[in-house]
């Protein structure tokens, strides 16, 4: 194959066709669903993009099959079969928009670019393979794909009814931006400091008709000026290196840096009321884990601001280190140089997940909370942890517990230990388990499995506290601020659900 599989952005979309070409794509029931039919997969993005690791393709039987080979999958086809599947017209309207491309002899055709569904939305951005199967040289301003796994991920947690103006950094694509816009932002922006990643993004922009979304190229919040939004979110590049690569992969040695300058910039960028959401990775290090260092991060306004850390995996130094270079000739020597660099800044871990902060001024306190994200839903319930945990840290948490009605959370365990004592089995410690909202396990007095057990929905906290007294679980002297507090913090586990606080249900 005599064509370079990078195309040059001032090609895309030059045929400016853009309504005719959305039309084309959704007529062809190229689509998540399609895409997890067709494979027999869970979920759309787990349709392995690596061509070494997936099986060959199936032979095609639609003009979805042709689409998916050509945008997703990055395969080369023959032009007989692209003809019988999409007829010329709409060859020529893939070449029009410089997304299509032939060999030299005209036998077979290529997509210069990705291209594909995520949700409603259509998306292109950069190759990650060579047509041909050659080896692929990854160019350091690649366009990051929105298509895998770790993007749906940051995706599935954005707002679902964002409000007011809203930013992505880091926006690659432009599709936070784009779901931003499509879902209710007055205005989204998207910014990165690729200008390859911005052409991109108007492209996507153009492509699924949104006018209230624009990109801009900008290192952070460089091209904004002064501006302050409702909503600010990014996936940044986290991945600690050595030796930078690529834009989109490199967070400085210790992975935090773009992390920490996104977070620093947060009191001169976001409103009040504003939040911050970001899936990145950083380091727990002897003296304080990662959410107090963010909050450090604050500066002075730092009492501003609360922040929850939401941890969905973590990983030991020294197995990064390994990882990290396992395709590295010198992978020992490189390992003791990570080793040294971790030890020389105290990491005890490096942790994965979602850091949420909001701003409340004026508020009395604020709260850093970490909590272990469900592995049994899709969507960590984020906003609900900000919201109730903002009602704890406010002057009317005992009348909100104690005039609400209370309910026990669904699948919430009570476990009894027991050990042996002359013959017979005492217990000896109780705790308290639930997956949802957060993977919770906490000590616990016999008298709160009591407690959860009267939680119905109907009784509120007084009249639960005034049950507990009636059968001895609690005494007359009990006060109520007291159990106040003690269910406030079972709300915060998730083991107790307070009416207009109650989580969304887990999404599967």
């Amino acid at each position: 194959m005599t064509a370079s599989p990078m195309i040059q952005v001032v090609n895309l979309g030059r045929g400016g066709q853009f309504g005719e070409m959305l039309e084309f794509l959704r007529s062809t029931d190229y689509t998540d669903t399609y895409i997890s039919r067709r494979f027999n997969l869970e979920r759309a993005e787990d349709f392995e993009i690596d061509r070494k690791r997936r099986a060959p393709l199936p032979a095609a039987e639609s003009a979805a099959d042709v689409l998916l080979a050509l945008l997703l999958a990055g395969e080369s086809i023959e032009l007989s079969v692209a003809r019988h599947f999409l007829g010329e017209a709409k060859i020529a309207l893939l070449e029009g928009m410089g997304l299509l491309a032939c060999e030299t002899g005209k036998s077979r055709c290529y997509a210069t670019v990705a291209l594909y569904p995520v949700g409603d939305l259509y998306i292109a951005s950069d190759r990650w393979n060579a047509p041909d199967g050659s080896e692929f040289t990854v160019p350091e301003d690649i366009v990051y794909p929105a298509f895998i796994p770790n993007t749906r991920l940051f995706l599935r947690h954005l707002p679902k009814h964002p409000r007011g103006i809203f930013l992505d950094l880091c926006g690659g694509t432009g599709i936070g931006a784009l779901l931003a816009a499509r879902r209710g932002s007055e205005k989204a922006w998207s910014g990165d400091i690729s200008e390859r990643s911005t052409r991109f993004a108007e492209f996507n922009r153009n492509l699924n008709g949104i006018a209230n979304a624009q990109a801009v190229t900008s290192d952070l919040y460089q091209g904004f000026g002064d501006s302050r939004f409702d909503m600010i979110s990014a996936h940044p590049p986290y991945v600690p290196t050595l030796q930078p690569k690529w834009i989109f992969f490199s967070g400085g040695q210790d992975g935090e840096e773009i992390t920490r300058r996104i977070v620093e910039g947060l009191p001169h960028h976001l409103n009040d009321s504003g939040r911050f959401m970001a899936l990145t990775m950083g380091t727990d290090r002897e003296d304080r884990p990662f959410e107090n260092r963010i909050r450090e991060w604050l500066g002075a306004c730092e009492r501003e601001f609360d922040i929850a850390f939401l941890v969905r995996k973590e990983m030991d130094p020294q197995d990064f280190a390994l990882r990290a270079n396992r395709d590295t000739v010198r992978s020992r020597e490189e390992s003791e140089r990570w080793n040294q660099l971790f030890k020389s800044l105290h990491v005890r871990t490096l942790v994965y997940g979602f850091i949420c902060i909001q701003r409340r001024s004026g508020a009395q306190r604020a709260f850093t909370v970490r909590r272990q994200v469900s592995p049994s839903s899709a969507r960590a319930p984020w906003e609900w942890l900000l919201n109730w945990e903002s009602a704890v840290c406010s002057e009317g948490l005992e009348q909100l517990i104690m005039d609400s009605p209370l309910q026990a959370a669904p699948r919430t365990e009570f476990v009894v230990q027991h050990h042996l004592e002359n013959n017979l089995w005492n217990p000896s410690s109780y705790k308290l388990r639930i997956e949802y909202p957060f993977n919770m396990e906490c000590n616990a007095k016999p008298w709160m499995a009591h407690l959860i057990s009267l939680c119905e929905g109907k009784m509120t906290g007084r009249e639960v506290l005034q049950a507990l007294i009636d059968n001895e679980a609690l005494p007359k002297s009990t006060p109520a601020g007291e159990f106040a507090r003690a269910a406030a913090s079972l709300v915060s586990g998730g083991f107790l659900e307070v009416e207009g606080f109650r989580p969304p249900r887990a999404e599967e």
